[in-house]
């Protein structure tokens, strides 16, 4: 019995992809469908991401001089004269002597002539800024700054903690409800959250609730368009669609700080990066389900009225009624799953679903890290982040042509040490004047390699898990690297209030253990997506070490879902798998 059941299942995954390949499963609707929700509206999702962390960066600032200083903003030497007098010096975190930020000397103004004492104390008179970049943002609104700098890296925690709160709460829901549902309330989300937070920089931690709503459903307004279209695509696209989401990712992170650059303010920047958003309500035709979770849950008249759509779009035929569908995709004997646990289900799934999740939570941290360092590490902070997106797009058209040629598990394991080794020159030269062109392009080499291990992993986490659980698993892999993502603003806060190298010691330890890590995964590229909790069990077990990665013959599945390689045109199938019905 057991074999039958496996063979069911199998003969079910090959009758579904012969019904997409009849009704086109590269056609019009698959590239309409990825250009809108994999692209578009992932550039502006991704805005939406980053725009809150934008605008929490900490500009240089310092103690505003006491009152009877007015004329030093006139005169430049005694300008000097207060300043010297004002602002004891010390090392920073980039080992400069400059004057402090956060303390002054109490200091008098007697008749002209200047009193200082050696007692320090906060900035009574409150802060200048340097308003190079920034007109307005809600740090230099309501001084975030020393005793209220953790302020900022709080709300960066707090963004982690809503992604993992909202990844483990609608990643399972997209395997039980459905991916279309989950998507459209990840719209809202995201909209509520990031523009009612314009009004709340006041009332900070109604700021950080909003932030913590806002960032609440990120990782699946990026998931569930990509897994529907995966689902009703090709497996020989399945790169391609995760490098153009990608591509529409990191188009929305380098453009973002653009933006605010030229906007000057947070209040206009916040609402011209969410809003639009709103946008992708508006494409009925195109907001499908995913027509192979339909099938898997029974719900065959709802996937054949999405299967319709994309029929005709396409401009495919497709003779099947609910009855036929049903016979020729019957539901499995689904084996019962529990959510997050089901992960854990057997030695092998479990050995897999940990080595997964050591490998996001060692991508995650330096991603994180990276992008907040590149705010403070001086400079044009707007430039620095754009090189660290805009680095992004030849890292994953790399990761592609790694992962398809040389193996996701390989791709994974190289960059990471790639990342490792290029964290190791900026430690040593960090702290020598004169060096931060080096120190910039090296930051930007290991964000880099981060990126390729993010297009390989991805991958990896989509491949592996079957299909009942392909969403949970994705998302739970997200979950735990957030979670520990959320030391990220810290490991940036030691780097810039004590020692810059910190992050990148950290950050080379980090990817260390993801290259160990990531070399026991098994390979995925060719493989067949696991459908059933007992092919997920057993995905890779088999695998050798070395073993090389070879493409499939062009073999076809017969109706016993058996291969044999003698050649069959598509609709020549379907009839035969329409007949077998009849």
């Amino acid at each position: 019995m057991a074999s039958q059941e496996g063979g069911q299942a199998d003969g079910s995954d090959a009758a579904f992809d012969r019904i997409m390949e009849s009704i086109g499963n590269d056609g019009p609707f698959q590239r309409r469908y990825n250009i809108i929700f994999n692209v578009v509206a992932v550039l502006f999702f991704a805005m939406t991401v980053v725009n809150v962390l934008l605008i929490l960066a900490v500009p240089d600032h310092r103690c505003s001089l006491p009152s009877g200083a007015e004329g030093a903003e006139r005169n430049e030497t005694q300008r000097e004269l207060w300043e010297d007098a004002v602002y004891p010096k010390e090392y920073n975190s980039r080992g400069e002597y400059v004057a402090s930020s956060c303390v002054m000397y109490n200091v008098s103004n007697d008749g002209g002539e200047l009193r200082s004492s050696n007692t320090t104390m906060s900035c009574i008179y409150g802060y200048e800024y340097d308003r190079s970049y920034y007109d307005r943002t809600p740090v230099t609104e309501q001084d975030w700054v020393c005793q209220k700098e953790l302020y900022g890296t709080n709300v960066f925690a707090i963004v982690r903690v809503s992604e993992v709160c909202g990844t483990f709460i609608l990643g399972q829901l997209g395997d039980r409800i459905g991916r279309l549902p989950v998507y459209l309330f990840s719209i809202l989300t995201a909209v509520i959250g990031r523009v009612f937070a314009i009004f709340t920089a006041e009332q900070y931690w109604l700021f950080a609730a909003l932030a913590f709503i806002g960032s609440f459903s990120t990782n699946t307004s990026f998931q569930s368009p990509l897994i529907i279209v995966m689902e009703i695509s090709k497996d020989a696209n399945r790169a391609a669609l995760s490098l153009w989401q990608l591509v529409g990712w990191t188009a929305g992170v380098c453009l973002a700080p653009l933006v605010l650059w030229w906007m000057r303010d947070w209040f206009w920047f916040m609402i011209v990066t969410s809003l639009p958003c709103l946008l992708f309500y508006c494409f009925p035709q195109y907001n499908i389900e995913s027509p192979r979770w339909l099938a898997s849950q029974g719900r065959y008249g709802d996937c054949l009225v999405q299967l319709r759509k994309i029929a005709s779009i396409n401009g495919r035929p497709l003779e099947l009624d609910e009855e036929q569908l049903r016979t020729l995709i019957p539901r499995p004997e689904i084996e019962r799953t529990y959510g997050i646990a089901s992960l854990f289900s057997g030695w092998h799934m479990t050995k897999l679903t940990c080595l997964l999740l050591l490998s996001w939570i060692c991508n995650t941290i330096p991603t994180f890290t990276l992008f907040l360092m590149s705010l403070q590490m001086g400079g044009n902070p707007f430039l620095n982040n754009f090189w660290q997106g805009a680095v992004e797009l030849p890292a994953y058209l790399l990761g592609q042509i790694c992962c398809d040629r040389l193996g996701r598990r390989f791709t994974n394991s190289g960059a990471f040490l790639g990342a490792a080794l290029a964290c190791l020159p900026v430690v040593l030269l960090i702290h020598r004047p004169g060096n931060g062109a080096y120190v910039t392009m090296l930051a930007i080499a290991v964000k880099f390699f981060v990126c390729i291990t993010y297009f390989a992993l991805y991958l990896q986490s989509v491949e592996m898990y079957p299909t009942s659980l392909r969403q949970t698993g994705t998302s739970f892999g997200i979950i735990m690297s957030n979670v520990f993502g959320a030391l990220g603003p810290y490991i940036v806060f030691l780097g810039t209030n004590y020692d810059i190298r910190l992050p990148f010691v950290a950050m080379a330890l980090i990817a260390l253990v993801g290259a160990v890590s990531a070399i026991f995964l098994p390979e995925t590229l060719h493989q067949k997506l696991p459908e059933t909790m007992e092919e997920g069990r057993q995905f890779g077990r088999d695998q050798r070490f070395w073993a090389v990665p070879k493409r499939p013959s062009t073999a076809v599945p017969n109706r016993a879902g058996e291969y044999r390689t003698e050649p069959g045109t598509e609709q020549q199938e379907l009839t035969k798998l329409n007949n077998a019905s009849s």
